[in-house]
Parts: C-alpha cells; sequence; structure tokens
C-alpha cells in the first residue's frame, strides 16, 4: 500500500502501480502526465544551466590549464 507520487491516490494492489523513470510509484492512469512533466522540469534545468553559464564561460578558463 502507498500513494500515488503524483495525484495522491491510494494504490491498494499492485496492478494499480508502475515506476515512473526517476523511481517514482504513480498510478498507471497518471504516469504519462507524470513523466511529462518530469520532460518539462528537465529542459527547464537545461535552459536555465545554458542561461547561467552565458557566451563568456571559457574566459577564465586559463587560470585552471596548467601549461
Amino acid at each position: 500500500m502507498g500513494a500515488c507520487g503524483n495525484c495522491g491516490n491510494m494504490l491498494s494492489c499492485g496492478c494499480q502501480r508502475t515506476k515512473a523513470s526517476d523511481g517514482t510509484a504513480v498510478c498507471k492512469s497518471c504516469v504519462a502526465s507524470y513523466e511529462r512533466s518530469l520532460q518539462e522540469k528537465r529542459s527547464q534545468v537545461k535552459t536555465a544551466q545554458l542561461d547561467e553559464w552565458g557566451k563568456d564561460r571559457y574566459k577564465n578558463l586559463h587560470k585552471f590549464i596548467k601549461q
């Protein structure tokens, strides 16, 4: 017995339960929407990381390269 990681409904038997790609136990009725939300979060993180690095991310690299 447990709760769905997406909608919070109780999962009373194994036929209702499945694992999402991140390992969270979710019910079979909402696994597709949970996977979509994971995909959106992952793409937002990648975009935010690129914005943070910016075009000058290698500007100070010479400090760390041994010559």
